[in-house]
């Protein structure tokens, strides 16, 4: 990915940006999506995608991803009329360090919040350098607060669910996680299609831009040994992907809504646990029980795994919220929509 030709620019200034101070630009970025679908993972392996360029933006336009603390993050907006930024400080490291030792999912009732500092270090469009750097807030709420299962009672207080929804209707971006399975056959799939409808009836939002993130997207291509990352990086075969998953999608109507009201909306692949450096296959070993990630025998935790994994594309749905900027895999509604012969 990130090869010169397949990068077609920002599809509009966004005049509605807050400016915190006289340079940094403060975004708001939701991730929302089932239990276990992948919005964990995506997240900690997110500064590791950034920083071994494993996205779909050409490598003359290298951003910068690093994970502060709350207390950084607040210094950074020390400009701001009133302090936005609530709830506790997300410990990034222990995510991440979880992830990289056991793929550990955040097993939680409530919402943690992420602070991170992105920096554009090559050529970029005038509209978007001109309002570097950002000053990214993520959200990753747990799965039963926003997508549970339908019929499914979980005992969620109320504080939580005010919380959650102040920063859905506050966010200046939401990113949608969802695993590659069978939507019409997923058991949360009609509480996502009322989450979506809601939020496009909604008044209140301050919503610019919308991300669908497919992952666990490696998965499509076990069988092809050291063909799979050929495969798996052309932009074309990432496209079909998506296209064969919106097929049985209900919430296609109410995301449209959303289009049309103004909101930039996008989908897209990732790979959390990605591929193998050098040997180009997913990252799951065969010869181990579950779904383990390959790593040097006798090495433990991450620099057992530092010298094989190199995680596919989980930047580019953050990216794309944050910079209102186009990759060789974010795909339009226009590129969804276009008739092709296929096959």
């Amino acid at each position: 990915p990130g090869a010169p030709g397949l990068y077609p620019g920002p599809r509009k200034r966004d005049k509605r940006r807050a400016t915190w101070g006289q340079m940094t630009e403060k975004l708001t970025i939701c991730l929302v999506g089932p239990r276990k679908g992948g919005k964990s993972t995506l997240l900690a392996s997110l500064a590791d995608c950034v920083a071994q360029r494993a996205f779909g933006y050409p490598l003359s336009l290298p951003p910068t991803l690093q994970a502060i603390s709350h207390p950084e993050a607040m210094a950074d907006a020390a400009a701001a009329p009133q302090n936005i930024f609530e709830g506790p400080n997300g410990d990034y490291e222990k995510l991440r360090r979880d992830f990289v030792e056991g793929g550990v999912a955040t097993d939680t009732l409530d919402t943690y919040e992420y602070y991170f500092r992105l920096t554009l270090n090559g050529a970029a469009p005038p509209a978007v350098s001109e309002r570097a750097p950002w000053l990214l807030e993520i959200v990753d709420a747990a799965g039963e607060i926003a997508v549970p299962p339908e019929g499914a009672r979980v005992a969620i207080l109320n504080d939580v669910k005010d919380k959650f929804a102040g920063q859905m209707l506050g966010a200046q971006a939401i990113v949608f996680v969802l695993p590659m399975v069978r939507l019409e056959d997923s058991g949360w799939i009609a509480t996502l299609a009322r989450l979506i409808d809601r939020l496009a009836q909604s008044k209140d939002k301050k919503l610019r831009r919308l991300v669908v993130a497919f992952s666990q997207y490696e998965r499509l291509f076990i069988g092809l040994g050291p063909s799979a990352f050929t495969y798996a990086c052309d932009p074309a075969v990432a496209l079909y992907v998506v296209r064969k998953s919106l097929r049985a999608a209900p919430w296609m109507d109410a995301l449209r809504a959303l289009d049309l009201a103004g909101v930039s909306i996008r989908f897209t692949v990732t790979s959390a646990y990605g591929f193998v450096k050098r040997f180009q296959n997913p990252n799951i070993d065969p010869h181990q029980p579950g779904e383990q990630r390959f790593r040097r025998p006798g090495l433990e935790g991450a620099r057992g795994y530092s010298e094989y994994w190199r995680p596919f594309l989980t930047a580019e749905p953050i990216l794309y919220a944050a910079l209102d900027l186009d990759s060789a895999f974010t795909f339009s509604y226009r590129q969804i929509d276009a008739r092709r012969e296929e096959g």
